[in-house]
């Protein structure tokens, strides 16, 4: 079973706030393919004083509240306690700890000032953020994610990484999670199912609203998915070249040196995206006390 520590920025149920960390958090525990040791929090959706608190109430709220939940840091590498844990932990299990960070790479960065081996020693990295192209939807450009939240952690982490995939913004528009299917959930027999619609349907409307757009894209979920279901993608071994520069909008493609990394693609969205509906109708049966 794959050891995974999941990095990330969750606001899920924060007013005006994305919930797609908090649904991977959830998928990946529903899938049963991983031990999941612990949750480090960082900033991008909202500050660290907003995320960490919710994060801690999240995995109460879900049934996970025995696995710990490690506050980050914006600045000092010193201070930063998910840092430390993300080192000690892959010191203590070399190459055997997969990562999926799905914020500001901050605390990655900041692992790594800790333990100079820290990226030879990490296993699988799966990250959400980066773009290829501009991000569009519906006609409108969106900014980058995640890697321009702290473009030095993520030129730092991108190239001296290994075994890198990166669920870029512009190849997770091909899996669109619509409103139709996740308006199913408040008619289930399951009270997690009916808890998780009543407490997501907010993004969809806010999507609706902002990009005219008839559902959401899970972009943390795409990311998760890529690193315990590789099956599902095509891997897509890409050549990016970040550069300091290049990462403040976040932008793969930058002038730099030549880095092989995967950017999955997924084969076939209605199945991946019933795929993860199935993890969460587990994920009740497995820890959810609602």
């Amino acid at each position: 079973m794959k050891k995974l520590i999941i990095d990330c920025d969750n606001t899920f149920g924060v007013f005006g706030c994305d919930l797609d960390d908090g649904l991977a958090i959830i998928y990946a525990a529903g899938t049963g393919c991983c031990e999941l040791l612990g949750i480090t929090t960082t900033f991008g959706n909202n500050t660290l004083e907003v995320v960490h608190p919710n994060t801690i109430e999240f995995m109460k709220r879900i049934g996970l509240a025995d696995i710990p939940v490690y506050k980050g840091h914006e600045t000092d590498p010193t201070k930063n306690e998910a840092a430390r844990f993300l080192a000690t932990a892959v010191a203590t299990y070399p190459e055997e700890i997969s990562v999926l960070s799905i914020g500001s790479l901050t605390n990655m960065y900041h692992a790594s000032v800790l333990d100079a081996n820290f990226f030879e020693q990490v296993g699988d990295l799966s990250l959400m953020g980066g773009v290829t192209e501009p991000l569009i939807i519906c006609g409108k450009q969106l900014d980058e994610l995640n890697f321009s939240c702290n473009s030095e952690a993520s030129y730092e982490v991108l190239t001296k990484g290994k075994s890198i995939k990166i669920a870029t913004g512009n190849n997770c528009l091909a899996a669109l999670f619509t409103t139709e299917r996740f308006g199913q959930l408040q008619t289930s027999d399951v009270p997690f199912l009916r808890w998780l619609h009543e407490s997501g349907i907010y993004w969809f409307k806010r999507e609706n609203e902002v990009f005219g757009n008839d559902g959401i894209y899970k972009w943390d979920v795409y990311a998760a998915a890529a690193l315990l279901f590789p099956e599902m993608f095509d891997e897509n071994i890409v050549e990016i070249s970040p550069t300091p520069e290049s990462m403040k909008t976040g932008m793969l493609l930058g002038g730099g040196t030549p880095k092989k990394v995967s950017l999955p693609q997924v084969k076939d969205s209605n199945a991946f995206m019933e795929h993860v509906y199935e993890s969460y109708t587990a994920f009740s049966k497995r820890h959810s006390r609602i």
